[in-house]
């Protein structure tokens, strides 16, 4: 079972966000192994343990917003060199696209992404783990990061047009509408905020840009030192054509300069095939949905670039034994 690392300053605000709520803080850092971690914001540790930490606290709290208030105890410092560099960018676009870019260097297990379709920003927070990890708490504090991050590099008053959560909708959705004065939608494929895509070009008041060439050239030298798996790059670009409708090796191998038979010649020398990756890459979207969505089939074959539901449900009952319906009862069940 594959894990990556987190750094140690995502753990800020845990502590004071789990008292606040009368729960014990300390017994639930030493269950969890994370009680040293709290103490080395620049140490690194398991980003599955950190999932299994914040699930644990809502449930140990009884809060199931717990990601929404924990979230509101962290802000950009938490990303050492990467939260100065973005606050030091020219504009919003590109400290967004910086934060993308070198994002591994605070969270190795998980992909930030920002796109525009038709005028609209799409900024995305996908895992790289599989379904089994829990994301609930996870996307919530994402999407309240994210907003503070917009509103400190805009406008404290901003609020996005939308926002998606991949988890079902929670029993009260009014902690949510409250943070963050928007739409809300849920059972999405991702965790999602979509705002007006002409405040990318938006100025940040105060930016260094000396500071910022400096800082991102420091933050490129490490980038070019780290060696992230091949076929993980691969993962990570069908994920992410997947929310576009189109999962095709040709238009991955687009993204990536090459042509078709160049991208199937280096996937063999790994020991897989595109069809492989990509059949991995959906039946761990597939299990996530079934597992923490109550959202349609119908809607889950859409989002996985299937032409239909049939096609869907029986590549799924192949590779798992039982239909999706059948593994999602059983989920459930437990």
């Amino acid at each position: 079972m594959n894990d990556y690392l987190v750094r140690g300053s995502a753990l800020q605000g845990i502590r004071a966000a789990v008292e606040e709520l009368g729960g014990d803080a300390d017994a639930l850092l030493l269950r969890t192994g994370l009680i040293e971690a709290e103490q080395e914001p620049d140490s690194w540790y398991s980003y599955r343990s950190h999932l299994l930490l914040l699930e644990e606290a809502a449930r140990s709290t009884g809060c199931q917003h717990f990601g929404l208030l924990l979230s509101q105890r962290q802000d950009v410092e938490i990303l050492g060199v990467l939260g100065f560099v973005i606050r030091q960018a020219p504009n919003l676009g590109t400290a967004l696209r910086e934060l993308a870019t070198y994002f591994v260097h605070h969270n190795q297990g998980a992909v930030v992404s920002l796109t525009v379709e038709n005028d609209v920003a799409i900024w995305r927070f996908t895992s790289k783990l599989d379904s089994y990890s829990p994301m609930w708490q996870q996307s919530d504090l994402v999407a309240g990061i994210g907003v503070d991050l917009m509103r400190l590099l805009s406008n404290p008053d901003w609020s996005p047009q939308a926002i998606y959560f991949p988890h079902a909708p929670p029993r009260d959705t009014r902690p949510y509408k409250a943070r963050f004065d928007c739409p809300i939608h849920f059972n999405w494929d991702s965790a999602t905020i979509a705002f007006d895509a002409a405040l990318l070009d938006a100025p940040i008041e105060e930016a260094n840009p000396q500071l910022h060439q400096i800082l991102v050239d420091h933050l490129e030298n490490m980038h070019r030192n780290s060696d992230a798996d091949y076929c993980d790059k691969i993962r990570h670009l069908i994920n992410q054509a997947l929310t576009t409708g189109d999962c095709s090796i040709e238009r991955v191998a687009n993204v990536l300069a090459i042509n078709k038979r160049t991208l199937q010649r280096q996937l063999k020398v790994h020991d897989t095939s595109y069809k492989e990756l990509l059949e991995e890459v959906r039946f761990d979207m597939a299990r996530r949905y079934l597992g923490e969505s109550s959202g349609s089939l119908t809607t889950l074959a859409d989002m996985l670039c299937y032409s239909k539901l049939s096609v869907f449900s029986n590549a799924f009952s192949q590779r798992h034994g039982m239909s999706p319906r059948e593994w999602r009862n059983r989920q459930t069940a437990n």
